[in-house]
């Protein structure tokens, strides 16, 4: 496990792709997270797929990841704030193994690697307004990088001060 003396164990995944437009979501927070600190025990780190967890993970009891999210029902920019049982209950996007979307290859990779069974996932999602060939974020998207980076901060640090978790209380799936 990720040895730590204040109580965090936490890996903050930015998913996505910044080349891609509002697929650099994830990694915009991530690196928006890294750059402002964290404690001891938590980390933030990009990449392109939660596939690539397996290679990423060193123990943290948590993996929250961080990731553009194409519902369809939304404005771009709204934070989807998705919980670890709602995540793994979602229904899965796709019916192909060839292009799998975030919640089959999470189920894939937690088939695939029996010790990830006890990780407590959580997903700040962005709805994107454009995912394509351009680099940079839409403006709605860009917004909302701070907001959901600050959340995570604040998150980390009530778990470094032993408090209550936003997924017993109100962290279940809302939008801002």
């Amino acid at each position: 496990m990720n040895g730590n003396s204040g109580g965090v164990s936490v890996l903050v995944l930015g998913l996505g792709n910044a080349l891609m437009a509002d697929d650099g979501f994830g990694p915009a927070v991530a690196a928006a997270v890294r750059e402002a600190g964290l404690p001891r025990g938590a980390a933030a780190v990009e990449a392109p797929d939660v596939l690539q967890l397996s290679r990423l993970w060193r123990g943290e009891a948590e993996v929250w990841l961080v990731d553009a999210v194409a519902t369809g029902d939304h404005p771009p920019g709204t934070i989807h704030r998705i919980a670890h049982h709602e995540l793994l209950e979602l229904a899965p996007c796709t019916g192909s193994a060839h292009h799998l979307d975030l919640v089959d290859a999470l189920r894939w990779l937690l088939h695939g690697s029996p010790v990830l069974a006890g990780v407590r996932f959580r997903l700040w999602g962005a709805e994107p307004e454009r995912v394509g060939p351009w680099s940079g974020l839409g403006a709605r998207v860009a917004a909302a990088v701070p907001v959901v980076a600050q959340e995570i901060l604040r998150t980390v640090e009530r778990r470094r001060l032993g408090r209550a978790d936003l997924e017993t209380s109100s962290f279940g799936f809302r939008t801002r």
